[in-house]
């Protein structure tokens, strides 16, 4: 009901405003008829009394206008421009004259050039005619007169009546006044039942719509016969809906997924924070160690040279450690940032894990490590060789520092047809928990915290692993032994590369 209401006032509207402009059209025309169109007949009138007398003079001039001969010529003229004319002598003799009786045009020419009353105002005058508008109220008549005198010195009087077109212009008036009625009458009519026809499509719409705003997107639009403008907004309005529902269909998938993206969020911000606490615990150990060694240096407290040596060997410890942390932290951040450049090259990666494990030789023989190489010879890889030092440098270093029980480290290759070799790292140490097993790869998580501080290890270098496998998109992992761990990575072999087969 409210809304068949809304459809009547729009009709209402628009039928009003169709009346009111065809009303306001048809009375403005009646008053500029009222009131300009005598001034445009006179000026009309007066235009073409100027242009006859130039072409009188003409005729005058070239001898063309006196004599019978010339007669049919210019009473044609003067029916041309629907105006009475004489031309007469000095001594009154009529020479030219129209159709109308020269008796009266010579009294009214001669009334014209002897009155002196208010019956005739000058409206322009050259200094061979004057124009003049005439009323002569005992003949109830009006006249546009063009008095004036010819090259030869021969008067000219030119008449136009102007009182049929008062007349015609009162009728004109009137008939315009019933027509202004008339029109008014009809153009509401006819408008309510053209624009109720036109506008049947807008309250289909609105209907439409507003299924929509209930989520009833199951409203279709259907296009009338004679396409127009109306049937293209509804086919937009279609076209709007499907895109709704669409959108909400994958707002709900959104909505529903909303929970598990705010805990991520929670999870992450948390991450941080013990990201922050992290570093600053890994921080503060070694400065605490290194200011506190450093003041009892400072004060004197060790007076033999081999303990101020131990003090010293303490610092520098620390501070490699701080400065291992500070490298690592800045790869990491690095590679999780995509800001390391990859530099791929081939090189033997068998003489980088030699090199690696020469620099380990000192923590070998302290912790009396049996070291053993499976399956070695050379080995070709195409990889960033920077990033995979640090993966090698990594692995050893981690089973370095959890090595146990029989104390065997060995690495190990294996290649798979697919041109990857897989480098394995063993440690004879204990298993790592399944709890543990999901987190080992994230920043600052150590399984063993007191061993991880005893050996130095920062709880990066496995992050810095993950980072920089997943930049060269090669795989990684860990395994679990019945007597130790295994780490593993892959790198692709140099293309013609020869193997020899696992002995």
């Amino acid at each position: 009901m409210k809304s068949t209401q809304k459809s009547n006032k729009i009709n209402l509207q628009i039928v009003g405003l169709l009346g009111f402009i065809v009303l306001l059209s048809l009375v403005l025309i009646n008053f500029l008829t009222a009131c300009f169109l005598g001034d445009y007949y006179i000026y009309k009138t007066k235009k073409e009394l100027k242009e006859l007398y130039e072409i009188l003079s003409e005729k005058c001039e070239a001898n063309e206008l006196y004599g019978e001969e010339y007669d049919a010529i210019n009473v044609a003229l003067f029916e041309k421009y629907a105006v009475s004319v004489i031309v007469t002598g000095a001594d009154g003799e009529s020479l030219v004259k129209s159709n109308v009786d020269p008796k009266l045009l010579t009294e009214q020419l001669n009334y014209t050039l002897l009155s002196n009353d208010n019956t005739s105002e000058s409206i322009e005058a050259t200094g061979d005619y004057k124009i003049l508008e005439q009323d002569i109220s005992e003949a109830n008549a009006s006249y546009i007169i063009l008095l004036g005198v010819l090259p030869d010195g021969n008067i000219v009087f030119i008449r136009s009546n102007t009182s049929a077109l008062i007349q015609v212009a009162s009728f004109t008036n009137n008939f315009l006044l019933y027509v202004v009625a008339f029109a008014s009458v009809m153009s509401v009519v006819i408008g309510r039942i053209f624009i109720s026809y036109f506008t049947r499509p807008l309250f289909e719409l609105i209907n439409i719509t507003k299924r929509i705003s209930n989520f009833d997107f199951d409203a279709t639009y259907h296009p009338q016969k004679v396409y127009n403008e109306m049937d293209d907004l509804g086919e937009h309005v279609n076209e709007m809906a499907t895109t709704l529902k669409r959108a909400i269909e994958q707002l709900r998938t959104a909505n529903e997924s909303l929970k598990h993206d705010l805990e991520l969020r929670e999870e992450t911000e948390n991450m941080r924070k013990e990201f922050v606490s992290n570093v600053s615990h890994e921080l503060k150990t070694p400065i605490a160690l290194i200011q506190g060694y450093a003041e009892g240096l400072q004060e004197g407290i060790m007076d033999d040279e081999n303990s101020r040596q131990i003090y010293l060997d303490i610092i520098i410890d620390e501070a490699n450690k701080m400065n291992r942390l500070v490298r690592e932290m800045l790869i990491l951040n690095q590679l999780e940032a995509g800001q390391m450049n990859m530099d791929m090259v081939d090189f033997n990666l068998t003489e980088m894990i030699d090199s690696v494990v020469d620099s380990n030789k000192i923590n070998f023989e302290a912790q009396n490590i049996t070291y053993s190489f499976i399956n070695k010879q050379d080995c070709f890889v195409h990889a960033d060789e920077f990033l995979v030092e640090q993966v090698v440098t990594n692995f050893i270093s981690n089973a370095i520092h959890y090595v146990m029980n029989e104390n065997i480290l060995n690495v190990r290759y294996d290649f798979t047809k697919k041109g990857k070799v897989k480098i394995s790292v063993y440690n004879s140490g204990n298993n790592i928990s399944k709890k543990d097993l999901k987190h080992i790869w994230e920043k600052f998580y150590k399984a063993d915290k007191a061993r991880s501080r005893e050996y130095g290890g920062s709880g990066i270098g496995l992050s810095v692993v993950k980072a920089t496998m997943e930049l060269l998109h090669e795989k990684f992992g860990v395994e679990n032994l019945p007597n130790g761990v295994e780490f593993w990575f892959e790198l692709s072999l140099v293309k013609d590369t020869k193997i020899k087969e696992n002995s």
